[in-house]
């Protein structure tokens, strides 16, 4: 959907960790390093959902992502009235909370 490269999913990375038994999301464009503003951060048991801000462009986002297989997520951003959906593999990272 997104054959320039415009779309958030082709240029952001999203870190979502759990802090204090809560999912905490971040993301970042690696492009610049510029930090995306997440709120709305919901788990349901099965996926996790969560609205992404871009302050330089003032684009919002919401995000879905779930896990399918164990080296495979399903996500799904929508914006204004376009959504992208997507099935790719991913590497997992486990990031001990000594680390740092």
């Amino acid at each position: 959907m997104c054959p320039d490269g415009s779309c958030e999913s082709d240029r952001t990375e999203y870190t979502i960790s759990v802090v204090d038994y809560q999912f905490s999301v971040t993301g970042v464009d690696p492009t610049d390093g510029e930090a995306f503003i997440i709120y709305d951060v919901a788990y349901d048991g099965e996926s996790i959902r969560f609205v992404s801000l871009m302050p330089s462009t003032g684009r919002t986002g919401r995000n879905w992502m779930r896990i399918v297989d164990k080296d495979k997520v399903e996500y799904r951003f929508t914006f204004t009235e376009r959504e992208l959906w997507v099935r790719k593999p991913f590497s997992p990272k486990i990031i001990s909370p000594n680390a740092g």
